[in-house]
Formats: C-alpha cells, sequence, structure tokens
C-alpha cells in the first residue's frame, strides 16, 4: 500500500513539474521596456524589447495588443540568450464581429433560442451571412443537435456558452519556446506594419524676387488602431522596395498633431548616408497616437536663393483654342528654382512643396504648390506653382518641307503678348523626336537635352514679340 502510495506522489510530482514548466507568459505592447521604429514611405518596422524569465522546458509567450495591420510573414522573436529556441510562432487574428466569434465556437455546444423552444447542440459550421428578423437566420450555419439531426442555416437566437479562450480584439502572437535551463534574458518583437508610414512637406516662403525661407516638415501617419510610445523614430527616405503584405483592419479618422520650435536646430533630425538611401534619427522619441498624423520638424529653416521664371511648353504641351490661321494657344506656367545647397547640407526627401507670398495686407497667402522628388545636394529644384494669364502664347506651323523619305524640315513661328507693366522674360521648350539640328531662329537658343531646345524671349511692357525657328529632322 505504501509502495502503491508513493509511486503515485512520484507520478503526481512528475505531471506538476511538467504543468509547472509549461508556463504562459503574457505580454503586451504598452510594457515594452524599449520601442523603436523605422518608417519607410508605405510601411513601417517595429521592435519591441523586454528582460524575461523564462523556465527550463517548453513555455509560451503570448504578446498581446499588436496592431491590427501587422504583416504576419515579417514576424521575428530574437533572444540574447543563445539557450533559447523559438519553436513555433502563430498569430491570432482579431475578433472584429459575430461571425468571427462563431468561428471559435465551430465544434463547441452552443444553444439555439427559439419562440418554440431551446435546441442545443454542436456548432458545426459557422454562418456566411445573417438575415435579419423577429427570428434572424444564419445562412450556411450547420448546428448539429442532441439528438443527432443537423439544422441547416437555422433560426432563432444563439446563445453561446461562457469562452475558456480569451476573446482578443487585436492581434496576439504566441510563441512556444523551450529553454535547457532557467533563463533571464533580453527578448526582441521585429515586425513589419503596413499601417504606418511617413512623408515629407516643405513650406517656402518667398521673400523678394531673388530670395525664399525654406522650411521642412516630417508627417507620421498612424492609421492602426494601436498607440505606440518609441523612445527611437527613424525614416528612410528613398524608394526602398518595401511590398505591402496582407493584414486586417484599416482605421478612419485622423486627428492632427503638431511638435516643432521654430528655429530650434536642436530639434531637427539627424541625416546620414545609408547604403542607397538617406536615414534620418529624430533627437528624441515620439508618441504615434492610434489614428492620427504627427508632424515633426524635418529641418530647421534656411534662406536660399531663388529664381522665378515663366515656362511654355510647345509641342510637349496639349494645344488648346485652335485660331482661323492655325495658331494654338499653349499655356505658361510659373515656376519657382532653387538649388539644393543650404548651409546645412541635407538632401529633400520627395514630398509635397507648398510655395507662400506676403500680400500688401501682411497675410501670408499660398501662390502654389507642387510635388518634388528626392532631391540630392546640389540638385536643382523646380516647382511649377500654377499658370499665368497675363503673358500668352500661341504658336503655329508656317512651313513643313519633305527634303527625304526620312528628313524632313520645317518652321515654327510664336507670337508672345504681355500685360504686364515690366519688361518679362519667358522660356519656350520645344521637343524633338529622333534625329534633330535647329538651321535658324531669330532668337537666342540652348539644347537641353537630347530631345528638348529652350529659346529665351524677352517681352516689352504691355507689348508684343515674335521669333521663328527652323529645324531639321531625320530619322
Amino acid at each position: 500500500m505504501d509502495s502503491q502510495l508513493g509511486k503515485l506522489c512520484i507520478a503526481f510530482l512528475a505531471v506538476a513539474n511538467i504543468l509547472l514548466r509549461a508556463q504562459t507568459l503574457v505580454l503586451s505592447l504598452d510594457s515594452a521596456e524599449r520601442t523603436s521604429a523605422t518608417l519607410y514611405s508605405n510601411a513601417a518596422i517595429l521592435r519591441h524589447q523586454w528582460t524575461v524569465q523564462i523556465p527550463p522546458g517548453s513555455s509560451t509567450v503570448r504578446i498581446e495588443q499588436l496592431p491590427e495591420m501587422i504583416a504576419p510573414l515579417s514576424l521575428g522573436l530574437r533572444w540574447e540568450d543563445p539557450g533559447l529556441r523559438t519553436r513555433t510562432m502563430r498569430l491570432v487574428p482579431p475578433v472584429d464581429n459575430s461571425f468571427e466569434l462563431l468561428r471559435t465556437y465551430v465544434g463547441r455546444a452552443v444553444s439555439l433560442r427559439r419562440r418554440d423552444g431551446i435546441v442545443e447542440g454542436e456548432l458545426v459550421v459557422p454562418p456566411t451571412s445573417l438575415i435579419a428578423g423577429v427570428e434572424p437566420c444564419y445562412v450556411g450555419a450547420v448546428l448539429r443537435t442532441r439528438s443527432g439531426e443537423l439544422m441547416v442555416s437555422p433560426c432563432g437566437e444563439l446563445v453561446l456558452p461562457p469562452s475558456d479562450v480569451a476573446i482578443a480584439r487585436t492581434p496576439v502572437l504566441s510563441a512556444e519556446v523551450s529553454a535547457q535551463r532557467a533563463v533571464n534574458s533580453a527578448m526582441e518583437l521585429r515586425y513589419q506594419c503596413d499601417g504606418l508610414q511617413w512623408q515629407a512637406s516643405y513650406d517656402a516662403t518667398l521673400l523678394d524676387d531673388d530670395k525664399l525661407r525654406l522650411e521642412g516638415f516630417v508627417h507620421i501617419v498612424n492609421s492602426t488602431h494601436t498607440s505606440f510610445r518609441c523612445d527611437e523614430v527613424q525614416l528612410i527616405a528613398g524608394s526602398v522596395n518595401l511590398r505591402a503584405q496582407k493584414s486586417t483592419g484599416t482605421a478612419d479618422g485622423t486627428a492632427f498633431a503638431l511638435r516643432s520650435v521654430e528655429g530650434q536646430a536642436s530639434l531637427a533630425p539627424m541625416e546620414e548616408s545609408f547604403d542607397e538611401y538617406h536615414l534620418y534619427t529624430l533627437p528624441f522619441g515620439a508618441t504615434l497616437a492610434a489614428n492620427s498624423t504627427t508632424t515633426l520638424l524635418l529641418r530647421p529653416r534656411v534662406t536660399l536663393a531663388v529664381k522665378r521664371r515663366l515656362i511654355a511648353r510647345g509641342r510637349s504641351a496639349g494645344r488648346t483654342s485652335s485660331s482661323e490661321d492655325g495658331s494654338v494657344e499653349i499655356p505658361v506656367s510659373s515656376v519657382v528654382e532653387f538649388v539644393n545647397t543650404p548651409p546645412d547640407s541635407q538632401p529633400l526627401p520627395a514630398g509635397l512643396l507648398r510655395v507662400w507670398r506676403q500680400s500688401a495686407g501682411g497675410s501670408l497667402e499660398l501662390i502654389g504648390q507642387d510635388e518634388i522628388s528626392h532631391t540630392a545636394l546640389g540638385e536643382r529644384v523646380a516647382v511649377e506653382v500654377g499658370r499665368v494669364f497675363d503673358v500668352r502664347v500661341r504658336r503655329r506651323d508656317v512651313e513643313n518641307r519633305r527634303l527625304s523619305e526620312r528628313v524632313t524640315e520645317y518652321t515654327v513661328e510664336y507670337s508672345l503678348q504681355s500685360s504686364r507693366s515690366q519688361r518679362t522674360e519667358l522660356s519656350v521648350l520645344e521637343m524633338f523626336a529622333g534625329n534633330w539640328e535647329i538651321i535658324s531662329s531669330t532668337i537666342p537658343y540652348s539644347k537641353r537635352s537630347a530631345h528638348h531646345a529652350e529659346f529665351t524671349a524677352t517681352l516689352p511692357p504691355k507689348g508684343t514679340a515674335t521669333f521663328r525657328y527652323t529645324v531639321r529632322q531625320s530619322w
């Protein structure tokens, strides 16, 4: 008897030891000791770090409060201690609606409350849709009653028993971990979140005709329902091949938060070349609130030399307002140009550039905006702010001669008119195909590229001007 009791005690202790080892460690993003985010134009890489105690044997690490727009294939769990191994990882999707909730009850006992009584049974197949009514019908559902009958698309009110599994409103990562001994180790969770991205914008204020003041901002968009308290935020500028992966959930509504102090260069990110891109590191942490756009200072104000230009794009522009003489009107664009050579020597990430000018009444007014591409140091930035109406341009084909099967020569005339009270300089850009050569021109021109020539004309105050050129093209 004592021998049997001893064997039972030993068996009980063995089972208890196994159960003790198979522990579950529950963590959340809020409990992370450190969080860092590297943001791209269409996604972000997030890293969360904890220091955890792992018992010997098999354990389960459960991480809650993950963002709903997480990319499942990007999940990675890293351990500082080499004795720890991650055996499996499983991302449990959130329960966002009643249909997803019913899927968790497949194979379990449920009750169907009807007007003629209560039917108890097992949910075999969850419903695909619901028809509302006095007794709602669960279309596609299959319920096996206690007598073995199958009820297809039953009508009534489904009553669910208490769940023995926590129902999560956000994705949950469950990782099976093995350790040869008890370990106190640092752990890092890394993943891609498609609900975080950033973009740049700039404010350029014209001080006079030859200077502007440029200031840059970074806008971090968090379209998830999760807030991130980041100890470090880094931004990658450049065209990174980062593909969005299948994820669930979207967020509606955007709040706006501004965090910048004028004139304080210490708040601007530190910029460095990184592989084929540029990396910006914010000098402080930031809280990226859920469903919000956080605006931070990208670069302090700098004063740059600027050039104002009027440009008419001839053959490359759409022709409008054809007249009886065969001429067409060419729109004239107002362009602001500057070279990216500020004192702080910093490239310009792609983004929206807004141009402002102070009115006679003292108010700062927006005169136009345009998207700029990634601009390296020393490169020219051209922003088309709009189209002018007091300078008009018309283009007319005067003569067209076919010299041979592959050679054509033609003459074009431009008529220019200005309603301005000061002398105006205008650039006309023409585009040519194949091999081309300008035989003659009544005004100066320059070859801008293999397919473009620029003609520079000067209009007198409230006056007109004309010019002609002849070009020979061959194929």
